[in-house]
């Protein structure tokens, strides 16, 4: 007889997909997000890895993380970390561009002899948005490209350079990092837990047509509190993180799936298709219809 335990194992990755084995020594890997997302209709289950450290940068497309145990979203720009044994998942919008880097845990201790401060980086499941001024203020883009670049191309010197601009990137989060609210202030503790809480509730919810009065009531906090929260952490009102998460089910049913517009708009708790048609046309600049013909480059040109 099977235990109950077995199915609910999670599996564990070398990269995903890939048989898990043990790492010894330095490694490093470099990707695009398309390339291993697109044949699992841009979704990734739940996983870890028992020697990676990763780093997913997404630089257009929205989407939702899982990062053991919370679902919350994410705006582009935007860098995910998640460290080694961390339980994490993804569904990033169809289109989605951006880099997956996988360095193993030998290779983190190794730098972080250089610069200790390295390690606070990988303590625990960390999503770090970034205003557009972060990328031009930074060399943080730059150095990602250049990762991919003397990756995909192997030449002389391509292990030292490779280290190069790794050190690069990872200087460039460490300042990003610092000019970030400190989440052991009481207050900016209380605001990251009730962002938290609302995009669980968002995540379970955002199919039943609940208005932002509903949310506030379940959250035992009141419609401006809410409002100010989100605003302060996400730079939007409770409305918009909602729509962005029907808006993102949205696309991927039209894009993997032949279920007419009306059954789609129905699922998403909209009793009246025209409305939906009306709702994502002025949330993606075109109709259901016109996204679902042209694909999923229309969803990284429309952000």
């Amino acid at each position: 007889m099977t235990r109950k335990g077995a199915s609910r194992r999670i599996p564990a990755y070398l990269l995903y997909g890939e048989a898990s084995q043990r790492i010894a020594g330095s490694m490093l890997h470099i990707e695009t997000i398309e390339a291993r997302s697109a044949r699992h209709h841009w979704k990734i289950e739940p996983h870890r890895h028992h020697g990676l450290h990763q780093m997913m940068f997404v630089l257009e497309g929205r989407g939702v993380v899982l990062a053991d145990g919370r679902r919350s979203q994410y705006r582009p720009p935007a860098m995910l970390l998640m460290p080694v044994g961390s339980v994490h998942g993804f569904e990033f919008e169809p289109g989605t561009r951006g880099h997956v880097i996988s360095m193993s845990a030998d290779m983190l201790t190794e730098l972080a002899q250089r610069e200790p401060g390295i390690t606070t980086l990988f303590a625990r499941p960390c999503t770090i948005e970034l205003g557009a001024g972060d990328l031009h203020a930074t060399d943080l883009a730059q150095s990602i490209r250049m990762l991919a670049r003397e990756f995909e191309r192997p030449a002389a010197g391509a292990e030292l350079a490779l280290h190069g601009w790794l050190e690069v990137l990872l200087g460039n989060l460490l300042r990003l990092s610092s000019s970030l609210p400190n989440p052991a202030d009481p207050v900016v503790g209380q605001r990251q837990r009730l962002m938290a809480r609302f995009g669980e509730l968002v995540e379970s919810r955002f199919r039943e047509n609940h208005s932002v009065a509903d949310f506030a009531s379940a959250l035992h906090v009141s419609e401006s509190r809410l409002r100010s929260v989100c605003l302060t952490s996400t730079g939007q009102p409770p409305i918009q993180v909602i729509h962005a998460r029907i808006m993102l089910e949205a696309k991927r049913q039209l894009h993997y799936t032949g279920n007419p517009i009306s059954e789609i708009a129905f699922a998403l708790g909209f009793e009246d298709p025209a409305y939906f048609t009306r709702f994502f046309t002025r949330q993606a600049g075109c109709s259901p219809r016109a996204f679902r013909s042209r694909g999923p480059e229309l969803a990284a040109a429309r952000l």
